[in-house]
């Protein structure tokens, strides 16, 4: 069978050009490759409301499949209802946390076939296989449909049980005028529970790792095709550090030489200084952190299970190896602590903090805590869903206005940044040079800053969100 798979093509908010929707999700190549090994014709595009024909008419596909975030969500509900008024024999498709938890409500609005809750590398053939075979409606736990006013195979969300049956993604999956921008997956899953975060419930709290073997002849093929710097796609690449301590001792053994990034924790890192230090020296050049907040209360608010002295002390480690690192930042935490005093101390925290700050306003994503217990509290605003894109307040706040949050973003950026005056410049140098920071997020966010503290254009205009 011939599958088009579908990442959308948006600008979903953030600040200006940083969250274009111009890569494609690294699960939807997975499930692509998985396809081709189950027999099939797969390909990936990149596509919006605007041009989903072209590649129709092009491809021809038996199947469509689409991945999606919350905020992208609408793009790929208005594909789909195109899809079913003008190719209505097409079957369609669509996967992603948003979907998982909301696979009632996208059906029902939008008319698509089959809603894929969890990981699609096994269910989705299962699926073409059925579709193959003349079952419209088959018994794959997972493969939501609906079928005479009721909801089969959701009683579940589907996980595989190794991640390291994963198939190996070519480059051949992608269509030939997008990007392949290859991404490094050790593991999936993450033990923390954050309250604003979806990957706990998404995964069922579990944590798997692939072979270290497996990661090292991903990276090898990704060399061999002329890549040397690479991004750990997982949720928390230190979580096991005896798993990493063998990475960097097989790198060290084939004497690979790339340079990488990866998401990590303060707790993390203090817990076990040498392996940063060993990280570093097998080509680790940037760690993102997130540590949301400096204000204690808060911190225990959102069960981060960080300190403050953790914090600092990250810090010198990370400093003393050479690696950079950026932080995330969050204003807002569903609760009590939702007021103008815990900003400012929040803002002046960061203020200090070394590094490159990335900010966002807290945003209740379906399958998250702080989205259950707000929608419990009727305190959730509203269900456009574009508007969940971490730049605007869906929620009310108990200490002060949704106006008055979302005013907090750009007065944040403004004021961490400034703080930090020329130590900006070897910053951003650093980062280019690692590739660490994106040349066109960078001037992107400097591009919003200026048209709102300089032209006073609302800040939400001058993000230029389109679906």
């Amino acid at each position: 069978m011939k599958i088009l798979l579908v990442s959308p093509r948006a600008i979903t908010g953030g600040l200006e050009g940083m969250r274009k929707g111009h890569q494609i999700y690294q699960g939807l190549l997975f499930v692509a490759a998985s396809t081709r090994d189950a027999g099939h014709q797969p390909v990936v595009v990149i596509a919006n409301q605007h041009n989903i024909h072209r590649y129709i008419r092009r491809y021809q596909p038996d199947v469509i499949g689409f991945s999606c975030v919350t905020a992208t969500y609408p793009l790929v509900s208005d594909m789909i209802k195109i899809i079913k008024a003008e190719y209505p024999d097409i079957p369609t498709v669509i996967g992603g946390h948003h979907v998982t938890f909301m696979y009632r409500e996208t059906i029902q609005d939008c008319g698509v076939d089959y809603v894929c809750r969890g990981e699609g590398e096994e269910v989705f053939p299962a699926l073409l296989d059925a579709l193959k075979a003349g079952n419209r409606h088959p018994r794959i736990p997972g493969m939501v449909f609906l079928k005479d006013g009721v909801f089969h195979n959701e009683e579940v969300i589907a996980l595989i049980d190794d991640i390291n049956t994963l198939p190996r993604i070519t480059m051949d999956l992608v269509a030939p005028e997008f990007n392949f921008s290859p991404k490094i997956v050790s593991s999936r899953g993450c033990p923390f529970k954050c309250s604003y975060c979806s990957i706990s419930a998404f995964y069922g709290g579990r944590y798997r790792q692939r072979r270290v073997e497996d990661v090292i002849q991903d990276i090898k093929d990704y060399i061999s095709w002329g890549y040397d710097h690479f991004w750990f796609h997982d949720d928390n690449l230190t979580v096991d550090g005896k798993w990493v301590n063998d990475f960097c001792e097989m790198i060290e053994d084939k004497n690979l030489k790339f340079t990488w990034n990866s998401m990590s924790r303060v707790d993390l890192i203090c817990r076990d200084p040498k392996l940063i230090e060993r990280m570093a020296r097998c080509g680790c050049r940037m760690l993102s952190i997130g540590i949301e907040s400096g204000v204690p209360e808060v911190l225990k608010s959102i069960n981060k299970k960080i300190s403050i002295p953790q914090i600092k002390q990250a810090v010198k480690i990370m400093e003393s190896v050479g690696i950079s690192y950026d932080w995330f930042m969050l204003l807002g935490s569903g609760d009590e602590y939702d007021t103008p005093e815990i900003m400012e101390r929040n803002i002046r925290f960061f203020s200090k903090l070394p590094g490159m700050i990335l900010i966002s306003v807290l945003t209740p994503f379906p399958g998250t805590e702080v989205f259950n217990r707000l929608q419990a509290e009727d305190r959730i605003r509203h269900y456009n869903w574009e508007d969940y894109d971490i730049t605007h307040c869906v929620y009310n706040p108990l200490g002060m206005s949704w106006q008055q949050m979302e005013k907090y973003l750009p007065i944040a950026y403004k004021k961490v940044y400034l703080a930090k005056g020329w130590k900006l410049i070897p910053l951003f140098i650093h980062g280019v040079r690692t590739k660490a920071i994106r040349l066109d997020m960078f001037t992107s966010g400097l591009k919003s800053l200026f048209k709102t503290f300089v032209l006073k254009t609302n800040f939400y205009d001058s993000i230029q969100k389109q679906r």
